[in-house]
């Protein structure tokens, strides 16, 4: 408050009233200047009771933001239907009114549920949203210049521009996807247009400015008065003597002068939020507490002259006496109007809060409580003025209580809990604490707040209601379970480990895991479970038990890690499973496996050596056969009897041949030797070859080769034989007079495809695989066309150890066609 100067009018000599004016005038500078470290130090203060409002309210929003997160990450991670998760983003975002939207993005960037319809099955840049915390942790991230989420996509060419200061600020909770869904976060996208509102209004000055910045000097909310926008970064804010400088020196709160968000002078105070690397900054130019000043010095100064004037020309004394006095009475009447005011910018600021905040008389009667009561309860807050306490908290003892200190002890703080029937009859919770406050007229107050719980509340009967789904479930399935500390005691085992183990469970709990078993497999077990306390995830290994009977049973074991508050593991949660059986059925099959390629092995022996054995005496049959039917020649009857053995013999010559073939294919006794060369030379001299014997037949063969090289890798012997083998299976099952396609080309970049089609009698449906088969014919021919049922099985075979592979198919029409398809070089 600024010095009032009385002074009497008195009839003094010139140098008296030259003596009294200079007084005066020294009073009155003297005056002014402690009236201008006045303003200084209640417009400090004043900055500091509004940084520590905006600071509060920036943590409470966080806090709400973060606690909303938790929530619905946990519902996630515990595999809630995409319905239900969705219509609790819904709910979020409708409740918490600073929200521009919620959503789970998992660790690529898709969206997996939204709040918002626009962010609907969008895919961002993970990075965009800035670093990703760990499962179960938070973190505020800078300012994004975006609308939603779907301004992130990765689906559009660029980000489409926004207007400076549009955006959110990312709030992310990291957590784990069920299943093998892996890492996701469940992101709050803060409005920084909801906290620049609520400062502005809580500053009530269109001079003095707000934001909320992190330790960078980047602006994540911030008023209209600031001069920036959202998302900029203001470096002088880093300096040493600027309000980040400080805060990363370890001051949390303070006052400065100096530049701050504007570059001209500012005198401001800063907070540091609880917890969080955020900062709230209020600030007021210089200028204007000098211009406050200026008109005080005006006010004061002027009477000062004007008294001192009047002293010196000994002239209207009382008149100026009078002057002084109503200028007194003004300032006093500006003095009231500005504690008016500042009660209601307190009205204000507490009315914003969303806990009750409340004070009482001595005996527990409301006095004051802010607006939140009548969000809450529906009636206006006259109405509970003069009311206990307790009445509004359904006449709860407890509230009571707090009210009536223990007899021969002084009043104290106390704390409650009660419930409240709101206006939407909804049932809630309220933590209550009260503090006694002592006036200097020694009248008895206590102040106190109310805090909504119902959700905590509603989150630990959930948690209890988890917990006892988990304990059924571990008791109810059918495989042995048990649980283990860090320190691999037991915590629980289910009925079906009791019966596998045959102990019971009194008799395990808080003993050591696997003492039960020799000290080489329970050092093997404690080394694994170690470990995986270690790295955390899951584990699956195989071992052996050995039960109390003296058997050995093979066991599949898998143990996966919980994790505690912090994320960290707690515990290990080990399932086995009993596969002898199996174990068992599988070295069975590999034994008759061995069996069965051993068989086949001295199969291909034998035949290999009677193909040997048979091929002389078959020479010697051919040989005699065709002396024979030379010398006959007179005698016709006599040399056709030859040459029916010397066809016998032919025939019987090709199959030992193909009977070889088959053999060192199968045994790989002449390996393949394949080299750099063109398909078509080779299809053409083969088709010369079996010239001789399409004209036998009036046959047509029409080869359609290309002009393009068919480069491949290939033994040419080889890949002879087996064009030869599938020309001569077409004529041999052709119709005389008939026509055999011929045709190879490129398929593709990586392959040679040829095919060889007939008009024939087909091949059954269900036989087109069994031809490939050594001594399978087709049923509709093998009665007339003769055959050994070998050369099919060779092509497949010679077709395998080049890499490639045949088929067959039947044609429209009538007729088959036989598919090669070799890789191309």
């Amino acid at each position: 408050m600024p010095h009032r100067n009385r002074w009497r009018p008195s009839r003094i000599t010139a140098a008296a009233g030259v003596l009294l004016a200079i007084a005066l005038l020294c009073g009155t500078f003297y005056s002014l200047w402690h009236e201008r470290n006045d303003l200084v130090t209640e417009t400090a203060e004043q900055q500091a009771l509004l940084a520590r409002v905006l600071e509060d309210h920036a943590s409470r929003s966080l806090d709400a933001a973060q606690f909303a997160l938790a929530g619905l990450a946990d519902m996630a991670e515990r595999g809630a239907p995409p319905e239900v998760l969705q219509a609790l983003l819904a709910q979020t975002q409708a409740s918490l009114g600073f929200l521009r939207g919620v959503a789970l993005v998992d660790e690529r960037g898709q969206v997996l549920a939204t709040a918002n319809d626009a962010d609907r099955d969008a895919r961002i840049r993970p990075a965009a949203l800035g670093p990703w915390p760990d499962a179960g942790r938070a973190v505020v991230n800078s300012f994004v210049p975006a609308r939603s989420l779907a301004g992130l996509s990765t689906a559009v060419d660029a980000t489409p521009a926004v207007p400076p200061g549009v955006g959110f600020f990312p709030l992310l909770r990291g957590l784990k996807l069920p299943g093998q869904g892996g890492a996701a976060v469940m992101v709050a996208l803060m409005n920084p247009d909801a906290l620049a509102n609520f400062q502005q209004l809580t500053l009530n000055d269109d001079r003095a400015a707000a934001a909320l910045v992190d330790l960078d000097g980047r602006l994540l909310a911030v008023t209209a008065s600031a001069e920036h926008a959202p998302g900029g970064q203001l470096t002088r804010l880093l300096k040493a003597d600027a309000p980040l400088g400080r805060v990363r020196a370890g001051a949390e709160h303070g006052s400065w002068t100096g530049a701050g968000l504007r570059t001209v002078e500012q005198l401001g105070s800063y907070r540091a939020l609880r917890g969080r690397p955020l900062v709230v900054v209020v600030e007021l130019p210089m200028a204007e507490l000098r211009r406050r000043w200026m008109t005080t010095v005006i006010d004061q100064g002027l009477p000062a002259v004007g008294v001192a004037a009047a002293l010196l020309a000994l002239s209207a004394v009382g008149a100026a006496a009078l002057r002084g006095r109503e200028r007194s009475l003004a300032q006093l009447d500006d003095a009231q109007r500005q504690v008016l005011e500042r009660e209601r910018e307190l009205s204000a600021i507490f009315g914003s809060v969303q806990d009750l905040l409340f004070r009482t008389d001595a005996t527990g009667r409301v006095t004051f409580i802010n607006e939140s009561y009548a969000r809450i309860s529906g009636e206006p807050v006259n109405a509970v003025i003069g009311r206990p306490l307790q009445d509004l908290f359904g006449g709860s003892p407890d509230v009571a209580a707090l009210f009536n200190p223990t007899e021969g002890h002084a009043p104290s703080r106390g704390q409650a809990r009660a419930e409240w029937t709101g206006a939407d009859r909804s049932a809630r919770s309220f933590e209550i604490h009260v503090v006694p406050l002592q006036r200097p007229q020694g009248e008895l107050v206590w102040v106190g707040s109310a805090a909504d719980v119902s959700g905590l509340m509603h989150a630990q009967a959930e948690l209890r209601a988890q917990l006892g789904l988990a304990r059924s479930l571990l008791a109810s399935s059918p495989l042995p379970m048990s649980v283990l500390d860090t320190h691999n005691r037991y915590l629980d085992v289910n009925r079906a480990w009791e019966q596998f183990t045959g102990r019971k469970r009194d008799d395990v709990l808080g003993t050591k895991a696997a003492s039960y078993l020799s000290a080489d497999e329970a050092a093997l077990h404690d080394a694994r479970d170690a470990r995986l306390l270690a790295q955390g995830g899951e584990m699956t290994y195989e071992t052996v038990w050995h039960g109390r009977d003296g058997r050995q049973r093979d066991l599949l074991v898998s143990k996966s890690t919980f994790p505690n508050a912090e994320g960290r593991p707690m515990g290990i949660v080990v399932c086995f499973m009993d596969i002898s059986d199996f174990r068992e059925a599988e070295r069975a099959t590999r034994a008759a496996r061995d069996a069965a390629l051993e068989a086949s092995r001295a199969k291909s022996e034998f035949i290999a050596n009677v193909s040997h054995e048979l091929r002389t005496p078959l020479q010697s049959i051919l040989g005699f056969s065709e002396l024979g039917a030379m010398r006959a020649r007179e005698q016709p009857r006599v040399a056709e009897f030859f040459n029916d053995v010397h066809r016998a013999g032919q025939r019987m010559l090709s199959l030992v041949n193909d009977l070889l073939d088959l053999s060192k294919i199968e045994r790989g006794v002449e390996p393949i030797q394949p080299t750099r060369l063109d398909l078509r030379p080779l299809a053409l001299e083969v088709v010369r070859e079996l010239v001789p014997q399409l004209t036998a037949r009036q046959l047509q063969l029409d080869a359609q080769l290309g002009d393009d090289d068919l480069m491949l890798m290939a033994d040419p012997l080889r890949l002879q034989q087996l064009l030869r083998n599938l020309l001569a299976n077409a004529i041999r099952f052709s119709p005389e007079g008939g026509r055999i396609e011929l045709t190879a080309r490129l398929d593709g970049h990586h392959s040679i495809r040829v095919e060889v089609a007939d008009r024939g009698p087909g091949i059954p449906p269900d036989e087109l695989e069994g031809i490939f088969e050594a001594f399978v014919q087709s049923s509709a021919t093998k009665s007339a066309a003769g055959g050994t049922g070998l050369g099919l099985a060779i092509c497949r075979r010679i077709a395998k150890a080049h890499g490639g592979r045949i088929w067959a198919a039947n044609r429209d029409g009538g007729g088959a066609v036989l598919t090669l398809v070799l890789p191309a070089a």
